[in-house]
C-alpha cells in the first residue's frame, strides 16, 4: 500500500475496510502520522526521525508482531513507509528471511527487485550486509558499554571553502549531542571531542553546514549499532556514508571510543549499571530473535501486491507481478540441504492446522516523487 496522503486517505480507507473489514493491520514506518480513525484505528505507528533503518530491536518486534497477527485465520498485515522502499525493504527482507530461513542478502535482493529499490541508502546496506548477517548467524554481540570520545573528519565537502559544521548524535529517543560554531578552512581536519558520550543500540550520526544565511545544507550521515563494535575505532570511508555532497576520494570518518572499563574514573556502580543495560538490551535481541524463529515455522507467507487500491489513486503505475514464481525458487533454494529439508518436513508435520496467511506489501503507485524533508526522509536520493 503507498503513503495514504491526505488527498485520497478517505478513499484509501473505505476500500481497505470493506475489502477487509477488521482482518488487515496496517504498520506505518514512515516519519508521518495520519488519521488513523479512519482506518478503524487497525494502524501501528513507528516513527524514527532521521533514521535511515529502524532500529534493530525495532524490526524484530513488528516481525513479532506480524507473526502474530497473521497466524489468524483471514489476517493480512500492510506494511508501508513513505514511498515504500527503504524501511519497508529493510523489514520485509528480514521477515522474509525469518519465514523462507534464506540469506538475508537473497532476501533483500528479492524484495527490493519488487519494490524497485534501486539505489538503497548506504546506511541501509551495512544493516543487511554485516549487522543482520552478523545477527542471524547466530554470532555473539558486544555487551562492552562503548563511549564516544571523537569523531574525526579528515577534510570538508570539496565544494566549500570554509566549513560550518552542525554536528549531533542521535538514537531512537532523541538527540544525546550536538555541536556547532566550529569553522573549518579547506585542507583542515575537523574534530569533534565528546566528554566520554554513553551510546547504546542503534545510533545516527549526522552532519549539515551552516550557511551565511543560517541555512542547513545535509553533509553526511550515517547509522551503527553498538552490538557490533568490537575494536576502539572504526573508519567511515566516502562510499560508507548516506551523504549529499562530494569529498575527496580519501576522505575518511573516525570515531574513537572506549569499550568496557576501560576510563579509571568510574564508580564501581557505574559500571556495573552500563553493565547491566548492555546486557539486557542484548539479552532482549537474542530472545526477541528465537521467539520469531520459533513463530515462523507456523507460517505460510503469501506476498503480494495490491492493486486494486490503486484505481483510488490520481495516478496509476503499471501493475507489479505477484511474487508467487519467485517463492517457488527460494523453496527450490531451500531443498538443495537436504538436512534442512527433513527437519523443516517433521516440525512442519506436527503442526495440526497450517495457517496460509497473506502479507500485503504495497509498491508506490506515484510516479511523481514524493516531496522530502531533508535527510529525515529514510528514501532520499544520494546526490553525488
Amino acid at each position: 500500500m503507498p503513503f495514504p496522503k491526505q488527498e485520497y486517505i478517505v478513499q484509501v480507507s473505505q476500500y481497505l475496510n470493506r475489502k477487509y473489514g477488521h482482518h488487515y493491520y496496517i504498520w506505518n514506518l514512515s516519519e508521518h502520522d495520519y488519521t488513523r480513525e479512519l482506518f478503524q484505528n487497525q494502524v501501528s505507528m513507528h516513527s524514527y526521525i532521521g533514521f535511515a533503518c529502524p532500529p534493530l530491536y525495532e524490526l524484530l518486534l513488528i516481525c513479532k508482531c506480524i507473526l502474530e497477527w497473521i497466524q489468524h485465520e483471514g489476517n493480512i498485515a500492510i506494511v508501508h513507509c513513505q514511498q515504500n522502499k527503504g524501511r519497508s525493504a529493510m523489514l520485509l527482507s528480514i521477515f522474509w528471511s525469518l519465514v523462507f530461513k534464506t540469506s538475508i542478502q537473497e532476501s533483500f535482493y528479492i524484495i527490493a527487485k519488487a519494490l524497485g529499490l534501486t539505489s538503497p541508502l548506504k546506511s541501509q546496506l551495512m544493516y543487511i550486509h554485516k549487522y543482520l548477517t552478523h545477527l542471524l548467524s547466530n554470532e555473539q554481540l558486544n555487551t562492552q558499554t562503548i563511549r564516544v570520545k571523537s569523531v574525526i573528519l579528515s577534510g570538508i565537502p570539496k565544494q566549500l571553502e570554509q566549513f560550518k559544521p552542525y554536528f549531533s548524535i542521535l538514537d531512537r529517543r532523541g538527540t544525546l549531542y550536538e555541536e556547532k560554531g566550529q569553522v573549518i578552512q579547506k585542507n583542515e581536519q575537523c574534530i569533534f571531542i565528546l566528554p566520554n558520550l554513553q551510546i547504546s543500540n542503534d545510533i545516527v550520526f549526522r552532519c549539515k553546514h551552516i550557511t551565511p544565511e543560517n541555512d542547513l545544507i545535509p553533509i553526511f550521515r550515517f547509522q551503527i549499532h553498538t552490538g557490533f563494535l568490537f575494536k576502539n575505532i572504526i573508519r567511515f570511508q566516502v562510499s560508507d556514508l548516506d551523504f549529499q555532497q562530494s569529498f575527496d576520494d580519501d576522505f575518511y570518518i573516525d570515531i574513537v571510543y572506549l569499550r568496557g572499563h576501560e576510563n579509571k574514573n568510574l564508580h564501581d556502580s557505574e559500571k556495573l549499571n552500563y553493565d547491566q543495560q548492555s546486557q539486557e538490551g542484548y539479552q532482549m535481541i537474542k530472545q526477541l530473535l528465537d521467539t520469531c524463529q520459533m513463530m515462523s515455522l507456523n507460517v505460510k507467507l503469501q506476498l503480494f501486491q495490491e492493486n486494486d487500491i490503486t484505481n483510488y489513486m490520481p495516478e496509476h503505475p503499471q501493475p507489479i507481478q505477484k511474487l508467487e514464481q519467485v517463492e517457488e525458487v527460494v523453496e527450490q533454494n531451500q531443498r538443495k540441504d537436504s538436512f534442512q529439508e527433513k527437519e523443516t518436513q517433521q516440525v512442519v508435520q506436527n503442526q495440526s492446522l497450517q495457517q496460509e496467511e497473506t502479507l500485503v506489501q504495497g509498491n508506490e503507485v506515484d510516479k511523481k516523487q514524493i516531496e522530502q524533508d531533508g535527510d529525515d526522509d529514510d528514501d532520499d536520493e544520494i546526490i553525488i
